[in-house]
């Protein structure tokens, strides 16, 4: 199986970068393993503004939601925010 390319949105990466050091080696991890694992399922699951489930990942405090696209093999990041929020 070919491996899915992650984007991250840039509303993310201001989130990503201010995580402390154990949260950020979690979530990096986790990105890390999203292309190997495309089929892996959230915590739980929200649905988008036209009904696309986003799959939500707990990690320590955030909660990181992300989107599989598998027809063009991505997998999009658009939220990183405190779980709760």
């Amino acid at each position: 199986m070919d491996r899915y390319r992650v984007f991250i949105a840039a509303e993310v990466v201001p989130t990503l970068r201010s995580l402390n050091t154990r949260e950020k080696r979690l979530i990096t991890k986790l990105l890390d393993e999203l292309p190997v694992n495309p089929f892996k399922t959230g915590d739980y699951v929200e649905r988008d503004h036209i009904g696309r489930p986003i799959q939500v990942v707990i990690v320590e405090r955030y909660a990181l939601f992300f989107a599989p696209d598998h027809p063009v093999k991505e997998i999009k990041v658009i939220d990183l925010r405190l779980a709760g929020n």
